[in-house]
C-alpha cells in the first residue's frame, strides 16, 4: 500500500518506516501499521493519505524508504519525558552509517538493530546535555505518542539477550543500555 505523507517533513511510521513530503511511498505493513492510534490521527487529520497520487500527477519520483526496527518500539523514551519517533532514530543511524539506502535496508537485522541502538545510544547523551543546559533538542511528546516504558526496556532486553547479555527484568533501562554499548563496543573490536 502507498501512503502520502502531506505534512512539511519526514513522517515516521510505527514500523519505522520514513514518509518523505509529498510523495507516496511503500509500506509493506500497513496493514498492522493503520490500527496504530498515531496514525488513526494522521490519516483523521488528512496529514497522510492512503494511496498516491499517480504518476502523471505526482510532483516527485517515489523515493525508497529505509528499513526500521524489529525491536523498538514507535517511539523510544531518551531521558524523563524525551521521547523521539522510531522514524527519527532510524534516519538518525542511516545518516551516521554512511550506507546509501538499498545498502541500509539490505543489512542483516542484527546489524542494522546494532546501529539503530548506537542511535538512540547517542541520541540519549544528547538529549541529557541539552537537559542540563536547561533546553531539549526534541520536543517532549504528550498523550498517544508517548510509548509504553515497558515496550521501551522489553526491545532493550532483547536487544541485550541477542548479543549475548544476561540482563535480568530488574536491570533498569540506562543499566541495560549501557550493558549493549559496551558488548557492542566489544563485539566491534572482535
Amino acid at each position: 500500500m502507498k501512503i502520502t505523507n502531506h505534512h512539511k517533513g519526514p513522517i515516521g511510521l510505527p514500523d519505522g518506516t520514513v514518509l518523505p513530503p509529498g510523495v507516496p511511498t511503500p509500506v509493506a505493513t500497513w496493514d498492522s501499521v493503520k490500527n496504530n492510534a498515531v496514525v488513526k490521527g494522521w490519516l483523521d487529520g488528512k496529514i497522510i493519505s492512503v494511496g498516491g497520487a499517480s504518476a502523471a500527477t505526482s510532483p516527485l519520483p517515489a523515493a525508497p524508504s529505509l528499513v526500521g526496527s524489529d525491536l523498538l518500539p514507535s517511539h523510544v523514551q531518551l531521558v524523563d519525558d524525551t521521547t523521539v519517533p522510531l522514524g527519527h532514530i532510524v534516519q538518525h543511524a542511516h545518516s551516521a552509517s554512511g550506507l546509501s539506502i538499498e545498502d541500509w535496508n539490505n543489512l542483516d537485522s542484527e546489524a542494522r538493530e546494532a546501529l539503530l541502538a548506537a542511535s538512540v545510544q547517542q541520541l540519549t547523551i544528547e538529549a541529557e546535555a541539552k537537559k542540563g543546559e536547561g533546553t531539549t533538542s526534541t520536543p517532549p511528546t504528550t498523550g498517544s505518542q508517548k510509548p509504553d516504558a515497558a515496550a521501551v526496556k522489553d526491545a532493550l532486553i532483547a536487544r541485550a539477550k541477542a548479543l549475548g547479555i544476561a540482563a535480568k527484568a530488574t536491570w533498569g533501562v540506562p543499566k541495560l543500555q549501557e550493558a549493549i554499548a559496551a558488548a557492542e563496543a566489544k563485539k566491534g573490536e572482535g
